[in-house]
């Protein structure tokens, strides 16, 4: 497999021969205003600029988007996206509102498996930070679903399983779905982004230390570091924390890197 960062949460994984492209948001820099009622890093959202041309993220096999926030599938990636595209949304509540938009092969993930041409994709849980009563207030106030997803990988014609994290701190659920499928690689979203009073919504260094803790054999990816008006890490952070600790199995890829396993 073949996992390569593009921005912020964007990523293309290659798995069993077929191309997917993740969370896609394309727009340029300061697109969207920041964050309402939380840190702020940026002028507005994205922070950063799109390292390539949209279009030149378009030659994929399907796309999966993990939830609707912007920064996972911004209006931009909705308008200029090929229509025809197989989509994977997380439920069928977004699976119609990307109907509604244009999308002609719009899929549902499930927690028993989809298959996409033979890959099984499964759907795996999340804490987007929807268990404290603040951040719940945060998604009211900004009228956004609380709820995301991550994804694992398996294909018979590949020697790993890759799980794709998505938006969750690390809680029980991401070692649940650890113990049950054996990934070899996780890629996690590790901005720190935070809502009001600093309760975080996805993991920070902290969140990826104790993960590599419990999982020593595990290769992990660090994704979605910067990108975003509310993150508090980047990756000349999380590089000095990952040398200070000795994590040796971090890989934190620059923007068009790509990473083979």
């Amino acid at each position: 497999m073949q996992f390569q960062q593009i921005r912020s949460a964007t990523s293309i994984v290659t798995f069993g021969g077929k191309r997917f492209l993740i969370d896609p948001m394309l727009a340029p820099a300061n697109t969207y205003p920041i964050v309402p009622e939380a840190p702020v890093c940026g002028k507005g959202n994205p922070t950063i600029e799109l390292p390539c041309k949209p279009e030149d993220l378009f030659d994929v096999d399907a796309v999966i988007v993990t939830h609707w926030h912007f920064d996972h599938f911004d209006e931009t990636a909705m308008k200029l996206l090929p229509k025809e595209l197989p989509l994977y949304a997380q439920n069928e509540e977004e699976a119609q509102a990307s109907r509604k938009i244009g999308f002609k092969d719009v899929r549902v993930l499930s927690e028993e498996g989809v298959d996409f041409e033979g890959i099984r994709l499964f759907k795996t849980p999340c804490d987007h930070g929807s268990g404290d009563l603040v951040n719940k207030r945060f998604y009211r106030v900004v009228q956004l679903t609380d709820q995301a997803c991550g994804v694992i990988f398996k294909s018979d014609s590949e020697s790993i399983t890759f799980y794709l994290a998505g938006d969750t701190i690390y809680y029980p659920g991401v070692k649940e779905t650890i113990e049950k499928y054996a990934p070899q690689v996780i890629a996690v979203n590790a901005a720190g982004a935070q809502a009001p009073t600093g309760h975080a919504l996805i993991m920070n260094q902290y969140d990826v230390w104790a993960l590599m803790n419990d999982f020593p054999n595990l290769s992990v990816i660090a994704t979605h570091v910067e990108g975003v008006s509310h993150a508090t890490v980047n990756r000349e952070m999380l590089r000095a924390f990952a040398k200070d600790k000795g994590l040796t199995a971090l890989a934190i890829p620059d923007d068009l890197e790509s990473l083979t396993y």
